[in-house]
């Protein structure tokens, strides 16, 4: 007889508080996940079979902050923007039913959309798996928590991640409204009282961005973290472009200008890599003293960090990412990839195998294998990063979440 998810979470959350099991689990999701990609790198063609594994639906672009570091923040709040998202009924009709199929919500901030409920339910019907959603968290009410956690019960749901920058005042003026700690930490709470009374297996992290504005205090987040009741920190380097790397990019992909580039543009992010070395570590150490789980994207670790924080380094390495995910908008529009949003189809026009096996989007992902990583790629979450040959390789870390996912 099969487990039900929630004997099977208990289980899991038990095995990740052994060191043994840990270690075990992120050997075996390596293996796994270089047989998916084996293929795709032998070929170099830039095919990548008949469907995704996942989706990563970008709900809403509408949010309800002002945070100061946000790489979409150009794309927030486009007047008029809500009348194209996706109506219920054709959101059904413009995804596909296939058992399975992992979905991921983003935004913005999913919870501005009003029937952001009915449509995780619309995913649900279809057989997907909501493998993370992200979210503020400060306009969690009691209802949605409890529909969250029952969408958990049935084993829809598995990870949310609510994003913290700091404590208290610190994270309210990065997310540019007063108040905003309190809002998140009482949403938080409704989550997972919700989840407690329903014995649902919902992971709940709180993740958090290398930034100048809050570096200083990154040792905090675990102090954070126990207030909140959670155990599992999820860390985001700072994701940035200088104006140089995005004008190579436009260049290589042949493009006429930069505007399909979403990424923080900068010069200077103005972060110091020694400090950066020394918070990180510092706070990789507190978590492992206190028993909270720890992940980062991207692996930017020992002699990584130096160059990744020096603007106009070239660094090397690989991106998958879209050989495994589609990103879909708000709007069905499908992209490329969450930096480089170049229009790869429409899924209110096609289906999501036309689009993920259209001329373009091959033509793309053979032109980032032949690359290696476009310039602007150098400093994503996705990328896998390639260590320097005279520094030592990164230290692995031993108690992987089961997503570090995008900020909200």
């Amino acid at each position: 007889m099969p487990l039900s998810p929630r004997i099977r979470e208990a289980l899991a959350q038990r095995m990740r508080t052994v060191p043994f099991f840990t270690s075990l689990l992120a050997r075996f999701r390596r293996q796994q996940y270089e047989r998916q990609i084996e293929g795709f790198l032998q070929a170099r063609d830039g095919r990548a079979g008949r469907l995704p594994i996942g989706v990563v639906y970008e709900a809403t672009m509408r949010c309800n902050l002002h945070c100061e570091f946000c790489y979409v923040g150009t794309l927030l709040n486009i007047d008029g923007e809500w009348r194209q998202e996706l109506p219920i009924d054709v959101l059904r009709r413009a995804f596909p039913d296939r058992d399975g199929l992992q979905v991921s919500l983003t935004g913005g901030e999913i919870f501005m959309r009003k029937d952001i409920l009915a449509v995780m339910d619309v995913f649900r019907e279809k057989g997907y798996v909501c493998g993370y959603l992200t979210t503020n968290g400060t306009i969690i009410t009691e209802e949605r928590a409890a529909a969250l956690a029952e969408l958990a019960s049935r084993g829809f749901l598995k990870h949310i991640s609510v994003s913290i920058d700091g404590p208290g005042e610190m994270h309210d003026r990065a997310r540019g409204v007063k108040g905003t700690f309190e809002r998140t930490a009482a949403g938080l709470r409704r989550l997972q009282q919700a989840a407690r009374e329903r014995h649902a297996p919902l992971r709940v992290s709180v993740n958090t961005t290398v930034a100048h504005e809050t570096l200083d205090a990154l040792t905090e987040m675990v102090e954070v973290a126990d207030e909140l009741g959670v155990d599992a920190i999820g860390l985001n380097h700072l994701m940035y472009s200088t104006p140089e790397e995005v004008a190579e990019t436009v260049r290589l992909l042949g493009a006429g200008d930069a505007s399909m580039i979403s990424t923080y543009v900068t010069p200077d992010p103005g972060v110091l890599p020694a400090r950066v070395r020394a918070q990180v570590d510092a706070l990789v150490a507190r978590c492992r003293e206190r028993g909270i789980r720890f992940d980062m994207r991207p692996k930017v670790k020992g002699a990584l960090v130096e160059p990744y924080y020096t603007p106009g380094t070239r660094l090397e390495g690989r991106c998958l990412y879209p050989f495994l995910h589609a990103r879909v908008s708000f709007s069905g529009k499908v992209y490329f990839c969450p930096f480089i949003r170049i229009e790869v189809g429409d899924l209110t026009q096609q289906s999501l195998e036309e689009v993920w096996t259209s001329d373009l989007y091959v033509a793309l992902r053979r032109r980032l294998v032949e690359n290696g990583i476009f310039p602007v790629c150098r400093r994503c979450c996705k990328v896998e990063l390639t260590p320097p040959a005279s520094g030592p390789a990164p230290e692995r870390i031993e108690e992987p979440l089961a997503a570090v996912v995008e900020t909200a």
